[in-house]
């Protein structure tokens, strides 16, 4: 098939890891949330392998002009929409950019079994008969919604004057230090081992590699982070949210993991001997064998 064309196929090689293949849209994402590179390089046939940058159709506009503080916020906004994209999915949850994305110029592609049963009673309803729509707006049905509307308004207002300040924007040239945020920053290979990121936000953060030997990360958001053969021995994760990371091969001997979110984790290969697991929610996380915990695992993959 036509490399150039929408249609092509692709297999992704990183670090010899071959995975795919992948439609040339899902490659494009992938590079805007990190999990590739355009030094990765890719293949149609698993033969001939070449670096991403040399297929420019791939390369989302979000990866151009980073050299500029526009371009940088622009990527910015482009991974949290897509993280918020990846969220949505695993909650089962349609979000509004997903929506628009299926209503672009690809219409041949599936849509989720909830989207066609909203399709089809949508349009029972609206080939029922007049009088029976008439009938269905009638009565205390708009004083039920206005009093609902009002409600959520209150509530609304009440959540947002009861916020506390925003989180600041990724730093990554900041030192390690509680709270710190670090999250999308490319830090492969540090020596972070003993240091304090207690309720430091990691997400998406490339850490791959890296030591944190015996490192505080108590509250720490490292969701869908990249810590494949990262070294966390005695490390203290307590109450962290690790949902969706990359930890395959690491080393967890000894750490504390009471509580942590592990949802959706790739633990896949990693040493877990010693490690203090209880309450900690394996929810349809990858076990250490490759297999796939069940909904609802807590403490144990069930």
């Amino acid at each position: 098939m036509d490399e150039d064309s929408g249609q092509a196929l692709w297999f992704t090689r990183r670090n010899g890891e071959v995975c795919g293949p992948h439609p040339a849209g899902l490659i494009s994402r992938f590079l805007i949330i990190g999990r590739l590179t355009p030094e990765d390089e890719i293949s149609l046939d698993r033969e001939t392998w070449r670096p991403i940058h040399e297929h420019p159709q791939l390369i989302p506009d979000e990866l151009r002009n980073l050299d500029t503080p526009e371009g940088r916020e622009r990527l910015l906004q482009a991974r949290l929409r897509e993280d918020e994209r990846i969220r949505d999915r695993r909650a089962g949850v349609a979000s509004p950019a997903s929506i628009a994305e299926r209503r672009g110029p690809d219409r041949r592609r599936p849509e989720p079994p909830e989207i066609l049963s909203h399709r089809r009673k949508r349009a029972q309803w609206l080939t029922r008969p007049a009088a029976t729509l008439d009938a269905a707006t009638r009565g205390p049905t708009p004083w039920i919604i206005a009093a609902s509307a009002t409600l959520v308004a209150v509530l609304l207002f009440f959540w947002a004057t009861d916020r506390g300040e925003p989180p600041s924007p990724p730093a990554c040239h900041l030192p390690p230090a509680p709270e710190v945020n670090w999250s999308y920053c490319r830090m492969p290979g540090l020596d972070l081992s003993g240091v304090d990121l207690s309720r430091a936000l990691l997400r998406n953060t490339d850490l791959l590699g890296s030591s944190l030997e015996g490192a505080r990360l108590v509250e720490a958001d490292l969701s869908y982070a990249d810590l494949q053969r990262a070294r966390l021995e005695r490390a203290d994760l307590r109450r962290a949210r690790i949902t969706g990371a990359s930890m395959q091969n690491a080393v967890l001997t000894g750490a504390r993991l009471d509580t942590a979110d592990l949802s959706f984790v790739n633990l896949t290969g990693a040493s877990i001997e010693g490690a203090a697991l209880e309450g900690a929610i394996l929810d349809r996380a990858v076990w250490i064998d490759g297999r796939i915990c069940a909904t609802g695992s807590v403490g144990t993959c069930d």
